[in-house]
């Protein structure tokens, strides 16, 4: 599924927003597949003792919610090439995040597309801020394809 059906049909402006829950599942396999065994991720008692109440979901974790609009937002593959990310407040597991995805700027010479992610907490506190530019591919799909591409 798409959230639009071509890069020609987004527009600096336009906006997505999606939700997700973080659950031990998802927490346990980020972990075991980054290696990242942080122990404010892995011990309760380490976390709490650092101020926070209780393991945090692992921020990189948090932030893959822009692979998701990346991945669905429009049909051609787009690259994402710098990305930036603030991380202002813990998520835990078990807490529902919701992304909204901005268009900030769009190249069409250049096939360039930046976007902007803020993420908010179940209570409407803001937990991540970032952006991510990059490239879109339209030669890459359709029947077209080769041809385009190696015209």
């Amino acid at each position: 599924m798409n959230f639009f059906p071509s890069w020609n049909d987004l527009n600096v402006g336009d906006s997505v927003t999606f939700y997700r829950t973080f659950t031990e599942e998802d927490v346990e396999n980020f972990i075991r597949l980054t290696g990242d065994f942080n122990p404010f991720h892995t011990d309760n008692h380490v976390a709490m003792q650092c101020g926070f109440r209780e393991r945090v979901v692992p921020g990189l974790l948090t932030s893959s919610m822009i692979a998701h609009a990346g991945g669905t937002l429009i049909a051609e593959p787009y690259a994402g090439a710098k990305v930036f990310f603030h991380y202002l407040a813990p998520v835990y597991v078990g807490e529902s995040v919701c992304a909204r995805v901005a268009v900030i700027g769009k190249d069409c010479l250049k096939n360039k597309l930046s976007l902007k992610i803020t993420c908010t907490n179940q209570q409407g506190e803001v937990v991540l801020e970032g952006e991510v530019l990059g490239k879109i591919f339209p030669a890459c799909t359709g029947e077209n394809s080769l041809e385009y591409a190696g015209g």
